[in-house]
């Protein structure tokens, strides 16, 4: 273990982050920074919140009718926010 200390800083960040519940959190981060750009301005308005819960994603929206709406694109939002992920982390999505 005393050569340990000799890893590079991103070696351990890569380590630190692999860690589930700090992966589930940078993917949290993640998703709603690109939220905007992956659903456009006007669904992102009525977005009143996101957060991942147990790898399913829930999405907290205004609207209704929007809700859906979104409802029946669930598998499309799952695949897009998985694809940006650049693995297959998100396995259901919930719109509420």
């Amino acid at each position: 273990m005393k050569g340990d200390n000799n890893r590079p800083l991103k070696e351990w960040l890569q380590v630190f982050a692999q860690s589930p519940q700090i992966r589930a959190k940078l993917y949290q981060t993640r998703i709603e920074k690109m939220w905007v750009e992956l659903m456009g301005p006007v669904i992102s308005g009525y977005t009143r919140g996101i957060k991942l819960d147990d790898r399913t994603l829930l999405i907290f929206i205004e609207s209704s009718s929007l809700k859906s709406e979104l409802t029946i694109m669930k598998e499309t939002i799952r695949t897009r926010v998985n694809e940006r992920l650049g693995e297959a982390y998100v396995t259901d999505v919930r719109i509420l």
